[in-house]
């Protein structure tokens, strides 16, 4: 699932691409950020894909054991737990995985060997051993073996990186995004019941709403948005600051004057959290400090005004 921090980052992605070359048009840079969110939806698709595929060859790997005449210890593990395991099915079944791959085209994209290397890998693996040994695993105990098979052996393989990286320009950008989108879809998934990811992650239309909305807010007002800041930076030096940050606080502000639905204390923690993850050390502090000097004077002369339920100020 992509989330509205996702969005943000695309958003400032594209900011930060108008700062760096001010010919670029709006429409051109609201196209390429939407088919970049096109393209985070496409690579967490294929991530997926790639789970359920590698836990797809158990039904392999059982059928070759089974033909050997001398079989190891190993061998008599005869368990296909790992794909019958409900996160798996839910995806396969109810969610429709491998017709949406097929559907993106993605399907022929990978060699099947693949598949079988790390699957190898996983059987090797004591959490893989004691898994297959249960005759009855609990749920957290099929989550947690879908975890371990996507964090230790797909996310490590330099076969898994380089093959979303030639799939995925916007790879390097957004693999942390799916990584925890990953996580979190199998950690919370509630297994056999109405899909839930693929019917939630086609459903974009209110977020590429939000993303052309604000990259467009951001990028009219720009020149107004600067002016509304400077006073809050009396000891700072705007032109030392950070530009991401500076870029960050723009967002912000637009967000606090233009996006009513929107309250004011997830906006100040989003763009703290942000300034945190992808400026300086010393970022999110600042943002903080700025971000809470706005909001209490604009409170104050009725700037702001939320809607909604959930986003008064208290």
């Amino acid at each position: 699932m992509l989330s509205r921090r996702n969005i943000r980052v695309k958003v400032m992605q594209s900011v930060y691409a108008h700062e760096q070359d001010r010919e670029k048009t709006l429409d051109r840079l609201e196209k390429t950020m939407l088919e970049n969110i096109n393209g985070s939806y496409r690579a967490l698709l294929y991530n997926l894909y790639l789970l359920c595929k590698t836990a797809e060859y158990v039904n392999t790997d059982v059928q070759l054991r089974a033909e050997k005449h001398l079989q190891s210890e190993e061998d008599k593990i005869l368990s296909v737990s790992i794909f019958h395991n409900p996160v798996i099915q839910h995806l396969v079944v109810k969610e429709d995985l491998y017709k949406e791959i097929q559907r993106e085209k993605l399907e022929l994209k990978v060699d099947t060997d693949f598949f079988r290397q790390w699957f190898q890998q996983l059987t090797k693996t004591d959490e893989y051993i004691a898994y297959s040994r249960k005759e009855n695993p609990l749920l957290t105990d099929d989550r947690e073996i879908l975890i371990f098979l996507y964090r230790q052996i797909l996310c490590t393989s330099e076969l898994f990186q380089q093959q979303t990286e030639d799939l995925f320009h916007t790879w390097s950008d957004d693999k942390e995004i799916i990584f925890h989108a990953v996580n979190n879809f199998v950690q919370t998934v509630p297994p056999n019941h109405d899909p839930f990811l693929i019917k939630q992650t086609k459903d974009q239309k209110e977020l590429k709403q939000f993303a052309s909305s604000l990259l467009r807010k951001t990028i009219t007002h720009e020149q107004e948005i600067e002016e509304m800041i400077v006073p809050f930076l009396q000891n700072w030096d705007k032109e030392r600051l950070a530009m991401l940050d500076l870029m960050l606080l723009k967002m912000a502000l637009i967000e606090l004057l233009y996006f009513p639905e929107i309250p004011v204390k997830v906006t100040i923690n989003e763009y703290i959290d942000l300034a945190k993850i992808y400026s300086t050390p010393k970022s999110g502090d600042f943002v903080n400090g700025i971000l809470d000097a706005v909001r209490k004077q604009f409170t104050e002369e009725g700037k702001i005004s939320k809607t909604g339920r959930g986003t008064a100020e208290k």
